[in-house]
């Protein structure tokens, strides 16, 4: 078996077995954790809507589709605004060593993102997009989306919430920007998945500002004494939601904390039950085959680029749900194929990878 063919099957099993203030970053090619070397001459450009560590995992997976298909990869992280990520998409256009670009996009209808995005291809470079997408009727903007399936993320989501709280409860939701395409998708499915016996009370946007992330839920806490559910769309809200939450046992006890996505500070607060549960995505998938359908794009290669987009649009990476302890009732959500499994199998799984993140 092939490098590249025993990388996708070790990236398929491992999903099944076990699944800021931030400053403009950038992680070049040859740098620890983002490195891709080969003689076909393509770089390949990421760039993230944020910088927080989650992004850490994607990256890993460019280092290892970069190494098993022979392109050299870098990682731009986006500095909490519109204005930065379309600035990072303008400067990849002049660059004549950059053939493919993949962007998180911070803000789905900003139209400055999608014609970047359009300039993008105009001259000449493949263009995709993963974990957050375009607007849909901006989709023309880019070729293909990898990532979760958001909408079915936020489901699974409500579920766990329901059934952690049968009797449901009122819900704030807090993330980086709720214009962003993953956030809106992740909100509606979780109403969608809770049911209506969750009732939604109002949405904090940060702006990717780790700080302001903490005060919005020091706000909603003391604004809403009947809040019941504390939902945080994005990665980083989790551990702010977590920390500001068990600061009051009166508080932990009368609300759950549902989250996405699993960052460094997040796996202890799980596994010290201030989270409830986590909807996690597979980060390192996204990172590998957009490297790999990148490649195919700029080569033209029909038959890798069916092979990575079965419906010719998209790729679904699949989610799993992270709980504190196996007497967690979400486990019950199995039966309805819902992934769930406990944040000590998570951690082991982690550490056998090298990460901290997913």
């Amino acid at each position: 078996m092939g490098r590249a063919a025993w990388r996708l099957c070790l990236a398929a099993l491992l999903f099944m077995a076990g699944c800021g203030s931030p400053e403009l970053a950038s992680t070049p090619t040859g740098a620890k954790g983002a490195t891709g070397t080969g003689g076909s001459g393509l770089k390949l450009l990421f760039v993230t809507n944020s910088n927080s560590d989650w992004w850490n995992a994607v990256e890993r997976g460019m280092s290892h589709g970069g190494e098993d298909f022979g392109l050299a990869v870098e990682m731009k992280r986006n500095d909490r605004e519109t204005s930065g990520q379309i600035r990072l998409l303008e400067d990849a256009i002049s660059r004549t060593d950059v053939r493919g670009v993949a962007v998180s996009v911070y803000e789905a209808e900003a139209p400055g993102i999608a014609d970047a995005l359009r300039e993008l291809q105009r001259a000449g470079k493949a263009v995709i997009t993963i974990d957050s997408d375009i607007a849909p009727d901006a989709a023309d903007a880019r070729r293909a989306y990898i990532g979760s399936n958001n909408v079915h993320a936020g489901e699974v989501a409500g579920r766990a919430a329901a059934a952690i709280r049968p009797g449901g409860g009122k819900v704030c939701v807090f993330v980086g920007t709720s214009s962003a395409a993953n956030a809106r998708d992740r909100k509606d499915g979780f109403f969608k998945g809770a049911g209506d016996k969750f009732i939604p009370l109002e949405v904090f946007d940060d702006g990717g500002d780790f700080a302001r992330a903490s005060s919005n839920v020091q706000t909603a806490i003391t604004k809403y004494p009947d809040l019941g559910v504390l939902l945080g769309l994005w990665s980083y809200n989790a551990t702010r939601i977590a920390q500001q939450v068990k600061a009051s046992p009166e508080v932990r006890e009368r609300t759950s904390v549902v989250t996405f996505d699993l960052d460094e500070l997040a796996v202890h607060d799980l596994a010290a039950g201030d989270i409830d549960a986590t909807v996690c995505q597979n980060p390192y998938e996204m990172g590998y085959q957009g490297v790999r359908l990148l490649k195919a794009l700029i080569e033209k290669d029909e038959k890798a680029i069916q092979e990575v987009l079965p419906d010719g649009k998209a790729r679904d990476t699949g989610v799993r749900v992270i709980v504190p302890h196996a007497d967690s009732p979400v486990f019950k959500n199995k039966e309805q194929g819902d992934e769930v499994i406990t944040i000590e199998d998570m951690k082991k799984w982690l550490e056998q990878r090298g990460l901290k993140s997913s």
